[in-house]
């Protein structure tokens, strides 16, 4: 049986986007980076790898991948949450300002 490749391949692309998000401290940016090389490495290893699909060891990598894929992109989508409400703390404060020009204006 072949590893499921595509997964494992978005999976370190994710570990790639992560690595270069500024919303991220350096550190983790870091590690993110050092994991999606090596899922790379492992990735083009795996390319031409059979496996028994009833293995534990096959099964456990399996099962960790899938979940890892969806932690990440729940991560990801955290990341643009976060992006978007910072977005929308400076639109408030420009509505903020502009209510206080007009505020100004009417005391004056």
């Amino acid at each position: 049986m072949l590893f499921d490749t595509q997964t494992l391949s978005r999976v370190a692309e994710r570990c790639f986007d992560l690595s270069m998000s500024g919303a991220l401290p350096a550190e983790t940016r870091a590690q993110y980076l050092a994991h999606g090389k090596r899922l790379r490495e492992l990735l083009v290893q795996l390319l031409s790898a059979r496996f028994d699909a009833n293995s534990a060891e096959f099964k456990q990598a399996t099962d960790a991948m899938h979940d890892i894929n969806h932690a990440l992109t729940e991560a990801a989508e955290d990341l643009n949450k976060v992006t978007q409400a910072v977005a929308r703390v400076a639109a408030l404060a420009g509505y903020l300002d502009k209510a206080l020009g007009v505020a100004g204006r009417i005391i004056s």
